[in-house]
């Protein structure tokens, strides 16, 4: 029956869709080390601070240089507006974009630092930073009809994928420096995180024919579904030196080390067919599984950084750069559940198998990066000063080695970004506003999804990423006593 073996190769092809899905990555930019600056001021510096950071931010940049801020003071500062657009043009087939747009309000550091009378050289700093902040959502849905199968009947078809990514990244950290003589300084900082993250993928492809010779239905779906959070610490070690009009800076970034971490975890992927051949049920199958409050670990990289800056009475040109060192890949999540396979009888194949033992384990890696910043701040009036600043941002991601293991982190385009603004100096207040524009190259990459059946082996998107952000900060001088 011409009908019946057209049916079977629907099937067929909805499972290469399906198959197709199974590995993608998501949009956030977690792995971007860059991706975010913290203080008003270095931030429109882009961040190239390392060596001559002299205010708050020291605790992220150098905690070494707080021997070389005379005040102790109070700084709070935010992102008051910032718009991040993503397109990947074909990104679920040809014909079919993938577009998120959302605009954030949240505070970049709150900071403050302190000086003990009985031991001058001792500074002690203190701060709340969103380490990392990521809020996606992207729908799109393709339908078509399709009048070349064997019957005269009309093929309807409709693909939908769903994608939500939540992250939210909090530091706590604590700093202390010592001033070894009136042109080095040492110090050391520690920040404790808390990282929480909701990712949910969802395909879903169904096709349709009811005439008066042929009814069938095919159904597949590919859905993840991950919930996590966990608690780690790391140290940042920072050595400053000062001399005439240079200024040098030199930190060291440990690897994070995990204090407690659970997750939940759901997953699915199936494909249901029914027709007026019972035959054709046999086609189905369903691998899904689920586990609650499982272990999560999740490890960030060492990093070496380097600083220097020159300065004149009106001019500073400052340098920076930061080497980030691979991660070997690692089990995140490594729950020990088995999923629940139907029909029983795909439980002896050994395709079936090798791809469900890996179904519930999530992996991370990561390769070297080495960004870089500079940064230029130009005095305009005694108390008004014109600051600009250009960094780097490379993706540290790495493909998994399992295509089958379930991958929730992705990002694989690099990132430019590049910021003005103005400082404005009074008695006992710092106030400093401006923008940052960040952009990717135009990339090609695979696609994330197939929606498209009419284009399965269609293997070309094109992504487009910019971010636009409105960033202020405020600095309060306690008089020195």
């Amino acid at each position: 029956n011409g009908s019946i073996v057209y049916m079977r190769k629907k099937i067929v092809s909805l499972l290469f869709i399906l198959l197709f899905c199974n590995s993608l990555k998501s949009f956030a930019q977690d792995n971007h080390y860059w991706s975010q600056q913290f203080g008003a001021k270095s931030t429109l510096l882009g961040g190239a601070v390392i060596g001559g950071v002299r205010d708050n931010s020291a605790i992220f940049y150098n905690p070494g240089a707080f021997t070389f801020i005379k005040y102790p003071s109070l700084s709070v500062n935010a992102n008051l507006y910032e718009m991040n657009k993503l397109l990947i043009k074909d990104g679920a087939g040809e014909g079919v974009n993938l577009n998120s747009a959302r605009v954030s309000i949240f505070p970049q550091i709150i900071s403050g630092m302190l000086t003990l009378k009985k031991w001058p050289r001792m500074h002690l700093s203190y701060c709340l930073m969103t380490r990392h902040y990521d809020n996606i959502l992207i729908k799109t849905r393709f339908t078509s009809q399709d009048f070349s199968g064997p019957s005269q009947g009309v093929e309807e078809y409709i693909g939908v994928f769903d994608y939500t990514n939540q992250l939210n990244e909090q530091w706590l950290g604590f700093a202390a420096s010592y001033e070894v003589n009136d042109k080095l300084g040492v110090g050391i900082s520690f920040f404790g995180n808390y990282r929480a993250q909701t990712y949910q993928q969802s395909y879903f492809v169904r096709k349709i024919q009811l005439d008066d010779s042929t009814n069938w239905i095919i159904t597949s779906n590919n859905d993840k579904f991950l919930k996590y959070w966990t608690m780690s610490g790391l140290f940042k070690i920072g050595i400053a030196y000062e001399t005439g009009r240079w200024k040098l800076g030199f930190t060291v970034t440990t690897p994070s080390f995990g204090f407690a971490g659970r997750g939940d975890m759901q997953r699915e992927f199936s494909v249901f067919a029914a027709s007026d051949d019972p035959t054709d049920t046999a086609q189905s199958f369903i691998l899904m599984g689920r586990v609650s409050k499982t272990k999560v670990r999740f490890q960030r990289p060492l990093s070496m950084g380097f600083g220097v800056e020159y300065s004149t009475p009106k001019t500073r040109i400052a340098l920076s750069g930061e080497y980030y060192f691979g991660i070997r890949q690692y089990d995140m999540m490594a729950p020990q559940a088995t999923p629940f396979i139907y029909p029983p009888q795909y439980e002896d194949s050994s395709y079936i198998q090798a791809f469900a033992h890996d179904f519930l384990l999530v992996q991370r890696k990561a390769r070297s990066v080495f960004n870089v910043a500079i940064g230029l701040e130009q005095k305009l009036f005694p108390r008004l000063s014109l600051l600009a600043g250009f960094h780097t941002d490379l993706s540290s991601y790495e493909e998994p080695e399992h295509e089958e293991i379930f991958s929730n982190h992705g990002g694989t385009w690099d990132l430019y970004h590049c910021s003005l603004g103005l400082s404005f100096h009074r008695k006992k207040q710092i106030i400093s506003v401006g923008i940052t524009y960040t952009f990717s190259p135009q990339e090609k990459i695979d696609p994330y999804a197939m929606i498209n059946p009419n284009q399965a082996g269609y293997r070309e998107a094109t992504v487009n990423s910019q971010i636009f952000a409105i960033s202020i900060g405020y600095t309060y001088l306690f008089p020195r006593e």
